[in-house]
């Protein structure tokens, strides 16, 4: 499941990953992702993985599609994982990204507007 949240005055956006993701559950985030992106140009991300079970094969390749149109599409991502998943992304994705990367634990997180 995805749960997704703007926040425009901060010119951000919060998601929030649960079980399994579906191929339609991502197809609808990259719409709205890739609308506020078109609105504010760069934008800053938090990405909160709890209870990750994995994608569906549909959903990781237009996953990883996304991500490589939308490399220097944003200017701040955070990440709220335990510590396992954290070492997993960091070490596919983070290496390719074009901005300030910041990790933390679960329960630690500031909202997107505070930061």
């Amino acid at each position: 499941m995805l749960i997704y949240k703007e926040y425009h005055n901060a010119q951000a956006a919060e998601i929030v990953l649960k079980g399994r993701v579906t191929t339609e559950e991502f197809a609808a985030l990259a719409e709205r992702l890739e609308a506020l992106i078109k609105r504010f140009g760069r934008v800053r991300v938090l990405e909160v993985i709890e209870d990750f079970e994995g994608m569906d094969a549909g959903a990781f390749w237009q996953d990883v599609k996304f991500s490589l149109r939308h490399l220097q599409d944003f200017s701040r991502l955070a990440i709220v994982a335990d510590p396992d998943t954290h070492n997993l992304w960091s070490s596919l994705v983070a290496p390719f990204m074009h901005c300030e990367i910041e990790y933390f634990p679960p329960g630690e997180e500031e909202p997107p507007g505070t930061g």
